[in-house]
């Protein structure tokens, strides 16, 4: 860079070699503000004078303003940005320079939290843009995009931003498209639409590893951990904000390295770890304090607040809440401000502040653009208040409003799902129609080449077009049986989902009937005892949310969207936890539950995490299902070959048809183990295919105990 910058000449005659080293600065910008504001300062000394009628003079306070904007020097750039806007009269010759001077103006405003001047700039900035200027107006729209996303109004960020992908897409520029891909995931992120994220920030980190721009990489593993902390993958998402946090503080942005000591803090809290969250939340605050961002501080703060709430500090954490509440108002943060709210609820229920908690509750649902997910578990909290002050005919409202909140959230989550399989079979067509043309295309090239070859040779020509016409058919014949091929596995495939929907629909409505029932019985004073038909109410929905829950994780693996965390396991060591872990639960019923094993090398590559949730769906079922005094035998078997685990018990057991079906979901066995103890009816469901991810297989027998045997095996090649 230095070598680049040298050969810059005094009297700027050379216009190639300064648009050369301007773009080398900006490139530098983006990996490295603080090397960059070094060589503009060197490079400013070659001028006595402020020269606004020179370009190249212009260029450098853009990226002098940008970079210490970037910094945090805040007045600093402020000064530069009042100095270029009185040169505008001097500065005719430079169209683009108005617009551009605006959105410095904007991204300073943003960088300080000040967001209503930051859109009203930015609103100017497009107003100014000549329509040439390409790029500049797709900055505009990117900041744009982020004031947005600040504000919480997603879907108008999503469409601005994807403008901005528009604009730049064809000629190519990736540091932008890079850019814009991360602002797009994040924006997906925060709709709930993980899968989406996780696709344009790992289309964003491939373009910047390409470019070697160490901040864009930082940004996009910043982002991916958010995701894997969403998706409770705390080790994963530990590793990319570490790497973030070691990434930012070699570039010195100090917002970047309070936002990653934040989200550290935050993952440590859910580790459990104390001491660790507390170190991260204090820099963190630190850093925004001193950056004067009031809605990344308050942000900040009430991550300190839930920390403080772990340690049963309430007072304390009240106290920090309301300090960030009023820096959250005051920067007009609207998704920080529903944080910190649902957080103060959280301390005034602890609190047993049941009445603060309700004032709290019914003004938060007062607000307009209250996400569902959010409205629903304002509902949940305020059920709970209700319970505690004996209001039960309320509660049961607040609970009617959970529900519908739930069933909704549910309900675009499968529409979701069934847009998602949608565009993945119109691209698997179009992609096939592809190649069936540029086959077409292939033979007729082909078959102008024959003719050439055979001009003149009649017998030879004619054969030729016969094998021609031959091939000709055969290939309209293949291609009408692909295109009737691959509308069965559509027509399947929409068959299974509208098969699925309605077994879900059913699932649904049984326990939503008995609950209605149970409401009405209570709203017409039948029930003698309203807190038991408050207890029969909370085991209903509890029913409901297992179920919903795993309806999603089920289409998660569906969907690809489950990435398995395989690591050395002590197999042994593992089975015998949870064998431990269920002999209380067995003891109930006077039921026995033995291990055994037979094994040389205990050690396996496994998810232990999901490979624990298939051994308790399988414990679960068998303690539900097997009589009183019943009997569960859990078997290890390891060689050179795989794994193989089996749970077997005793009566009663499964007519031999119900067999081979156990694993389909929302599938009903007849008899005496049928599905009546609460659960969803997608556990083997749910085990079977993860499994199948470890790349084995999972498999149901009658036991020699008059009951079922469940044999799980995983070879060794599966990682191959």
């Amino acid at each position: 860079m230095l070598i680049v910058l040298m050969w810059i000449p005094l009297s700027y005659g050379a216009d190639e070699q300064v648009q050369t080293s301007l773009t080398q600065l900006s490139i530098s910008l983006e990996q490295n503000p603080k090397l960059t504001l070094g060589k503009v300062e060197e490079l400013n000394q070659l001028f006595l004078h402020p020269q606004p009628s020179s370009r190249f003079w212009f260029e450098l306070k853009v990226i002098e303003v940008k970079a210490k904007t970037r910094l945090g020097y805040f007045e600093e750039a402020e000064q530069h940005l009042y100095q270029l806007e009185s040169y505008l009269p001097v500065m005719g010759a430079f169209e683009d320079a108005p617009a551009q001077i605006k959105l410095l103006q904007a991204q300073l405003a943003l960088k300080k939290n000040d967001i209503s001047v930051g859109l009203l700039l930015l609103e100017q900035a497009r107003d100014l843009v000549p329509k040439e200027h390409v790029t500049l107006r797709s900055d505009i729209l990117h900041s744009l995009a982020w004031a947005l996303r600040y504000q919480a109004n997603y879907s108008e960020a999503e469409q601005v931003i994807k403008d901005a992908i528009s604009l730049v897409a064809p000629i190519e520029d990736k540091a932008r498209l890079a850019t814009y891909y991360n602002q797009l995931g994040v924006i997906y992120d925060y709709m709930g639409s993980l899968q989406l994220a996780l696709r344009f920030h790992e289309k964003s980190l491939n373009i910047q590893r390409q470019l070697q721009n160490q901040q864009g990489i930082s940004n996009s593993l910043y982002n991916i951990g958010e995701i894997y902390r969403d998706l409770e993958k705390f080790q994963q998402a530990l590793q990319h904000f570490k790497q973030a946090l070691e990434v930012d503080k070699a570039l010195g942005d100090p917002i970047h390295i309070a936002n990653s000591h934040g989200k550290l803090s935050q993952v440590y809290l859910k580790l459990g770890d104390i001491a660790q969250a507390l170190s991260h939340s204090q820099a963190g605050i630190e850093l925004s304090r001193a950056s004067g961002a009031n809605s990344d501080l308050a942000w900040q703060l009430s991550i300190l607040a839930n920390i403080y709430v772990a340690q049963k500090a309430l007072t304390q954490a009240l106290a920090v809440a309301q300090e960030a509440l009023t820096l959250a108002l005051e920067a007009k943060a609207k998704r920080t401000e529903h944080t910190v709210r649902i957080v103060m609820i959280e301390i005034w229920l602890a609190q047993s502040q049941y009445e603060s908690a309700l004032s709290e509750i019914e003004w938060v649902l007062a607000l307009p653009d209250i996400g569902t997910s959010y409205r629903a578990t304002l509902h949940k909290y305020q059920a709970q208040a209700l319970e505690q002050l004996g209001q039960y005919k309320l509660a049961v409202q607040s609970l009617e409003s959970f529900i519908e909140a739930r069933t909704q959230l549910y309900h675009d989550l499968d529409k979701q799902q069934a847009l998602t399989m949608q565009q993945n079979v119109e691209f698997i067509r179009q992609e096939q129609a592809l190649k069936l043309i540029q086959n077409e295309q292939a033979l007729a090239q082909a078959t102008l080449e024959n003719l050439k070859l055979q001009r003149g040779m009649g017998a030879s020509l004619l054969l030729c077009f016969m094998a021609i016409g031959i091939y000709i058919y055969k290939r309209q014949v293949q291609k009408q049986q692909f295109v009737e091929l691959e509308a069965d596995m559509m027509a399947q495939s929409l068959a299974q989902k509208n098969r699925l929907l309605a077994d879900v629909s059913h699932e649904l409505r049984t326990p939503l009937a008995a609950l209605k029932l149970t409401v009405e019985a209570m709203q017409h004073n039948i029930e003698p005892d309203p807190v038991k038909g408050f207890i029969k109410i909370q085991k209903k929905i509890s029913h409901l949310d297992n179920l919903i829950k795993d309806i999603y994780q089920s289409a998660q693996f569906d969907n690809d969207a489950m990435v398995l965390d395989k690591q050395p396991v002590d197999v042994s060591i593992l089975l015998k936890e949870i064998v431990e872990e269920f002999q209380p639960m067995y003891a109930t019923k006077q039921q026995s539950l033995t291990y055994a094993e037979e094994v040389d090398n205990t050690l396996f590559d496994l998810d232990a995490a999901r490979i624990r949730q298939v051994i308790f769906n399988l414990l679960r079922n068998s303690h539900f299902y097997t009589s009183v005094d019943g009997q569960t035998v859990v078997t290890l078997k390891m060689n050179k070959k795989g794994v193989m685990i089996s749970t077997q018990d005793s009566f009663p057991g499964v007519a031999t048809e119900d067999l081979e079906k156990i694993f389909e979901r929302l599938y009903r066995c007849e008899g005496s183990r049928s599905r009546d103890h609460g659960g969803s009816g997608l556990g083997l469901a749910i085990c079977q295919q993860i499994v199948q991810a470890h790349g084995g297989n999972i498999s149901a027998a009658h036991s020699s105990m008059g009951g079922v045997e469940i044999t799980i095996y995983i070879p060794y090649q599966a990682d191959a």
